[in-house]
């Protein structure tokens, strides 16, 4: 957004909820913009985990298949 369109937004604001209830509603967005940004943290740290989870099964699967590989070549 560009600062004329914060600016015409603000001025609505100041309009629609004057100016008694506006610092209560930016400190209520505020904490609102803080939740979300926490919630979206922790959703991208859980996927995170989950893809690590997921490429050690695969590492796991590998090894045991090149160990099983191992185990069967003749030793020279």
């Amino acid at each position: 957004m560009s600062s004329g369109e914060l600016l015409v937004i603000f001025i609505v604001a100041f309009i629609v909820f004057g100016p008694k209830k506006l610092p209560m509603l930016a400190t209520h967005l505020g904490l609102l913009v803080k939740t979300f940004n926490q919630l979206k943290m922790q959703a991208a740290m859980l996927w995170q985990q989950q893809l690590n989870a997921l490429q050690l099964q695969e590492n796991q699967r590998k090894a045991k298949e090149a160990d099983e590989q191992y185990k069967k070549e003749p030793l020279p």
